[in-house]
């Protein structure tokens, strides 16, 4: 799905050379109180003017920006001036995108982010928000592994092991092709967490969800290979597979194989005909948000599937396998 570039009427606002003062000159925090950033940034209306816009690049300028910049520069006011010149904010129909990337390319990632958006939005459906989503694209890696550290409290080594992450909060990522499926991938979390809010159930369902719509972006079956590997009993068991914290942090060291399957298990749930979990993914996001979309783990999974389907895992799992033709 392609966006008009009358729907996305990127509007690009640059920030100009801003005076350094000695409390935004240094990493410590401003002794006056601001909103935090990242981990709670004020929310951009999605009228906002471009004097509004203005003010919250000014926000990400003050309470951000200190804070990822090269320790380098912290007693350089003058480095720090032309750092922050190069910051901007480009805004979409439902997206604010903070950065100091290229422009034009920059411009192409809100086209990106408005093509996600309107592809779950019509196999998901759910309502407009009344703000833009946040998002920050950093020009260079070190940039966005020191963000991980204040966003995430990452260490170094485990934001290098990432192009880009997302909560329901923001979407975050180092400058990169715009296209890039990490971009479809990390973007999908945001949304389901902001717009369906559903933040939790477990890795399974959060990395199956951004699996899917990064294969579908890109003109990819989301099964996959996924009958040939149930076939051959080369997957884990849903009973296990739920409890796994962690897809990609799987002690066994099968993190790609989990994605794959992931990925495949939310086509079943999302597409498949056969009763009864035919066409109540919708309802599955809605009590997920409702009664667990704050819990993470094997007793959880297990009640929605329950509560939604009112089957068992290994009946869940029975199914999926009839669906993609690799019954037992």
């Amino acid at each position: 799905m392609r966006v008009s570039s009358s729907l996305l009427s990127v509007t690009l606002f640059a920030l100009s050379v801003l005076s350094v003062n000695a409390q935004t000159g240094t990493t410590e925090a401003p002794a006056a109180p601001h909103t935090p950033e990242p981990d709670n940034p004020p929310q951009t209306a999605r009228t906002a003017k471009p004097e509004e816009i203005a003010k919250r690049l000014e926000q990400v300028k003050r309470d951000l920006l200190p804070r990822v910049w090269n320790p380098k520069i912290d007693q350089n006011q003058g480095e720090q001036k032309k750092y922050l010149a190069k910051w901007q904010a480009v805004t979409s129909d439902h997206y604010i995108l903070f950065t100091n990337g290229p422009t034009t390319s920059c411009k192409k990632y809100a086209t990106t982010l408005e093509e996600l958006y309107g592809f779950v939005q019509k196999e998901l459906p759910f309502q407009d928000l009344d703000h833009l989503l946040t998002c920050y694209i950093f020009a260079t890696p070190e940039e966005y592994y020191r963000f991980c550290g204040i966003a995430a409290g990452w260490s170094e080594e485990e934001a290098k092991a990432t192009a880009g992450h997302a909560t329901s909060a923001y979407y975050a990522c180092y400058y990169d092709s715009p296209r890039s499926a990490v971009v479809f991938h990390e973007a999908t979390h945001q949304i389901v967490g902001a717009c369906h809010k559903v933040r939790g159930v477990g890795s399974w369902f959060q990395e199956g969800l951004a699996v899917y719509f990064e294969k579908k972006s890109v003109g990819e079956k989301p099964a996959g290979t996924i009958k040939n590997e149930l076939k051959r009993g080369d997957y884990y068991p849903l009973t296990e597979f739920c409890a796994i914290p962690s897809l990609l942090g799987d002690k066994k060291g099968h993190g790609r194989r989990n994605y794959a399957q992931a990925g495949a298990l939310l086509d079943f749930l999302i597409n498949t005909k056969l009763e009864p979990v035919a066409g109540k993914f919708q309802q599955f996001l809605k009590t997920a948000a409702k009664g667990y979309g704050y819990g993470r783990g094997l007793d959880d999974s297990k009640e929605l599937v329950r509560e939604v389907y009112g089957l068992t895992l290994p009946e869940l799992e029975a199914l999926w396998k009839q669906h993609v033709g690799a019954k037992d």
